[in-house]
């Protein structure tokens, strides 16, 4: 369903944002989720309720440009591949100092039919059948190519129809394995002196899985211990490994996972200890909403 950006109130949320980056404190926002390196806020507007997902700050508008033809491709494939995608629209704003801030934005969707909880709440029956769809989205659309963030947390069901919600990543490869996304944008939250050796230690990790209908169920049933979801892992495991060789384990799950979240953990610890760099020493605002502590 297509709809029309809320310009204004998008202008008054970015005000909000940098108000609560001034004052190093969110309580002002509404914040639906944090992900591992942007936030989603809620936005109440006269024309609807949207989830509006603050992407890193943009140096300048060639930059932001060339995320948005990437974006805008990477939609266009997913759906090609069969990948029902939310409405999403991308809207910005010159900052003071020329930078650009950017927002993915889409409607504001049940949160009742978001996976996890329904994983929680619908019982066995409606789980095999999800894992049954979700396995034939994953075959369908994932290659050396094209690439898909998976887990739970980022599907919702309307209707019986599966519906993928984070795009703000786009996951492609060229002929010759090189993401097409602008890595390093996303590496700004690090420390400046740890940027270019974290990427270069870490990016394969991170992006390596997403490119495999295997590692992207690795991927997702490693997830689940975060949304204390394991006990559906031996059922799902059943399911996968009748479409996926080599056979995943369970011990193979919870190795990844394990170690999954401790290299999300220490970049989470060296925000944090950049955050304190500036507030403390530089007496500058941190120019990043960090998450909470998660329970992983």
């Amino acid at each position: 369903m297509t709809f029309t950006v809320p310009e204004d109130d998008l202008r008054e949320l970015e005000q909000q944002v940098r108000h609560a980056l001034a004052a190093g404190d969110p309580r002002g926002l509404t914040v639906l989720g944090y992900g591992e390196v942007t936030l989603v806020l809620a936005l109440e507007t006269e024309r609807g309720a949207f989830a509006c997902k603050r992407l890193p700050v943009f140096d300048g508008r060639k930059r932001f440009e060339a995320y948005g033809r990437t974006l805008d491709r990477y939609l266009d494939r997913l759906r090609a591949a069969g990948i029902h995608v939310a409405e999403t629209r991308l809207w910005h704003t010159e900052l003071p100092s020329g930078r650009i801030a950017g927002y993915c934005v889409q409607q504001t969707l049940p949160v009742k039919r978001l996976v996890p909880g329904l994983l929680h709440s619908e019982g066995d029956a409606w789980a095999e059948d999800f894992f049954a769809r979700f396995l034939d989205r994953v075959h369908g659309c994932v290659s050396p190519i094209l690439g898909l963030d998976a887990q739970a947390s980022n599907w919702i069901d309307l209707d019986g129809e599966l519906v993928y919600l984070d795009v703000t990543s786009p996951l492609m490869r060229d002929a010759r394995g090189r993401e097409l996304l602008d890595v390093r944008l996303f590496f700004t939250s690090l420390p400046r002196i740890l940027r270019d050796p974290v990427r270069l230690a870490m990016s394969k990790s991170i992006f390596d899985k997403f490119y495999t209908p295997r590692g992207v169920v690795l991927d997702f049933l490693g997830n689940l211990h975060k949304e204390k979801l394991a006990g559906l892992i031996p059922g799902f495991l059943e399911q996968a490994n009748a479409r996926i060789t080599p056979a995943l384990t369970a011990e193979e799950v919870a190795k990844y996972y394990k170690g999954d979240a401790s290299m999300w953990e220490l970049i989470q610890r060296l925000r944090k200890a950049d955050r304190a760099w500036h507030l403390k020493v530089r007496h500058r605002p941190y120019p990043f909403l960090l998450p909470p502590d998660v329970d992983r």
